[in-house]
């Protein structure tokens, strides 16, 4: 059950991470320089599916640690 918990908590603290990230990226004021670098880079451009996304893996990862840290206050009964 332990290792259950940690594992959850580690997701959900990669997809908080992620999340993070993504809203990082598609932020108004360093709009112009986000899409320079993914013009440079390849990379899809700003936008709203990824300013979705975004929120929903901070959303999702926030769920998954709060869940992981209440399983281990409750001692998973």
């Amino acid at each position: 059950m332990r290792r259950t918990r940690k594992v959850i908590g580690v997701v959900g603290a990669l997809l908080l991470v992620f999340g993070l990230a993504c809203l990082n990226y598609t932020k108004a004021d360093g709009l112009e320089h986000h899409q320079e670098v993914a013009r440079r880079y390849g990379l899809p451009p700003p936008g709203n599916p990824i300013l979705y996304g975004g929120v929903a893996a901070v959303v999702v990862g926030a769920g998954l640690v709060g869940y992981s840290i209440g399983i281990g206050r409750r001692g998973g009964a």
